[in-house]
């Protein structure tokens, strides 16, 4: 659901940071634990493409770089990797809802797919140029190609926690007092 004009964006941004917490502590040890060689379960796309699509530009840009950088720090990688991918998508993102909306599963399928693909060519070559002795896997199209399905196929369940979590902090929210009503 997108969010209405007169919808408060604070509930959908604090729900958005605790879920990108959340699914960015259960990406380095749970999915970790549960992965088939490199695949597992990226549920940091989804967090990324709704926070592009649903998010205002300014507080959910400082979001997703926050949330890229404790990415970063968990997951042990290089510092900055995470974050201009994750801010790469989130523009891609807020670029397309000017035109787009993403209501229906299909589209977010396609959506975490496509965004999934440019996240992990974005690592690949951050890593290649950042370690020259980092060579690149003869399958590695198809690992890209088998992580970016598997994120695509998981969407709907990780959107559905997301709106899920919204509701949630919604409802605990204070009303807007509003004046002279």
């Amino acid at each position: 659901m997108s969010p209405r004009r007169d919808e408060p964006p604070a509930p959908r941004l604090l729900a958005t940071l605790l879920a990108g917490v959340l699914f960015t502590v259960l990406s380095t040890t749970l999915f970790a634990w549960w992965s088939v060689g490199p695949l597992r379960l990226r549920p940091m796309v989804v967090v990324i493409v709704s926070a592009g699509f649903r998010l205002p530009l300014g507080r959910g840009g400082l979001l997703v770089l926050a949330l890229a950088y404790l990415n970063d720090l968990l997951s042990g990688g290089i510092i900055g990797l995470n974050a201009v991918s994750y801010m790469v998508v989130f523009a891609a993102c807020a670029v397309a809802q000017r035109k787009l909306q993403i209501e229906s599963w299909p589209f977010q399928m396609m959506t975490v797919g496509v965004m999934s693909v440019v996240m992990q060519l974005l690592v690949v070559v951050g890593l290649m140029l950042t370690r020259w002795e980092h060579l690149v896997p003869e399958n590695l199209y198809w690992v890209v190609g088998a992580q970016a399905l598997l994120s695509a196929l998981t969407a709907p369940l990780f959107f559905g926690l997301l709106e899920f979590l919204v509701r949630l902090v919604g409802r605990f929210w204070p009303k807007e007092r509003r004046v002279g009503a």
